[in-house]
């Protein structure tokens, strides 16, 4: 469909750009010692009829897309100074016609051998007017495109981000599930009570997990609960060297999120932080509500000794990437190694589900 006829709003918008070039017809025929009643009555319908008539030149343009070799253009270029000279001529047969039937209206009886004089410049001036549209038209033609391509990338954007997402679930840390399952065999013998409850827990923990991942955006409450089931199955694991510093604000939790955003910061915690020193150490995780965004924090012990085990930056470096992908400039993403102690703060603004 045409672009400038997908909407009123367009298509007025195009025809009111018609009224200058009416006005500039009226005045160069004012100029030659036209009476304003005539010069007028014959400028405005005669640019309605131009205004309807080239938009057609879109349709060719589409047909004849812009060559980019010399061969190519000089064609074109032929092409359209003779379609702009058949134009020009019907938009002057036009106000031929159109003088002979304005001329029974009282007043007007001279305007057809007005119009007889003014051919040529009638002629000329179609000519500009049609090599006009023909620009416009392209102009058209490329924001389209323009827009197609814009289109066709945020979609492959998305369709990255969805690979990504599938990729994060099913890496879900193996390491974290076969020490799972390692642990839950280790228990079965000693503690068959405590493998009962690991085993649910296990169990809610994935299926949580799988929910969550078929969603792009989250409530934090909803990865909050998610990271508790994660953390209540490393507390059976790890006994009393994993302590949890829970603190979260209420006001927090509706705020949306990209979906699994939480979980890479609190594995890196446990498998980075705690696992890696003997006596363990306490993980807090808090979030708190100011001038309109969410400060998330996840803070762990390390071992300021120990070199940086491989592959913590990867999982950082996608919540990052996801994060700002979300929110752009108006969050903030930052991980700090002090001498003992790991800290990640997300900042981004409150937003909840309307």
């Amino acid at each position: 469909m045409h672009p400038l006829l997908v909407s009123r709003a367009r298509l007025g918008t195009y025809l009111l750009g018609w009224v200058p070039i009416a006005l500039l017809l009226a005045g160069i025929a004012r100029s030659q010692g036209w009476p304003w009643l005539e010069a007028t009555s014959l400028a405005l319908p005669l640019c309605l009829l131009g205004a309807l008539l080239f938009l057609g030149t879109w349709y060719l343009c589409r047909a004849l897309p812009l060559q980019n070799t010399a061969e190519g253009l000089t064609t074109q270029s032929a092409a359209w100074g003779t379609a702009a000279l058949l134009m020009g001529g019907l938009w002057a047969g036009l106000a031929w016609l159109l003088a002979r039937m304005l001329a029974w209206v009282p007043g007007l009886g001279a305007l057809p051998q007005r119009v007889n004089l003014a051919l040529p410049v009638i002629t000329g001036l179609g000519i500009l007017l049609y090599l006009a549209s023909v620009a416009l038209s392209y102009l058209l033609l490329a924001q389209a495109r323009a827009l197609e391509a814009e289109r066709k990338g945020a979609e492959l954007q998305l369709l990255a981000q969805e690979s990504e997402l599938k990729a994060l679930r099913a890496q879900l840390n193996p390491h974290f599930l076969f020490n799972s399952l390692n642990s839950l065999s280790a228990l079965t013998a000693v503690d068959p009570v405590r493998a009962r409850e690991m085993c649910v827990l296990l169990s809610e923990f994935l299926r949580r997990s799988l929910g969550l991942g078929e969603r792009r955006l989250v409530a934090l409450r909803e990865e909050l609960d998610l990271a508790r089931a994660y953390l209540a199955i490393e507390q059976i694991r790890f006994g009393s060297r994993l302590r949890l510093d829970l603190q979260v604000d209420p006001a927090t939790e509706p705020a949306l999120l990209p979906t699994l955003l939480l979980q890479p910061l609190v594995e890196n915690a446990i498998k980075h932080g705690i696992a890696a020193l003997p006596e363990g150490g306490t993980l807090v995780l808090s979030t708190e509500l100011v001038e309109g965004h969410v400060i998330l924090r996840v803070e762990n012990p390390r071992d300021p000794d120990a070199a940086t085990p491989q592959g913590l930056g990867l999982g950082l470096r996608q919540v990052r990437q996801r994060l700002l992908g979300r929110f752009g400039s108006r969050a903030r993403f930052e991980a700090t190694s002090l001498e003992e102690t790991h800290r990640v703060t997300l900042v981004f603004p409150l937003e909840t589900e309307p």
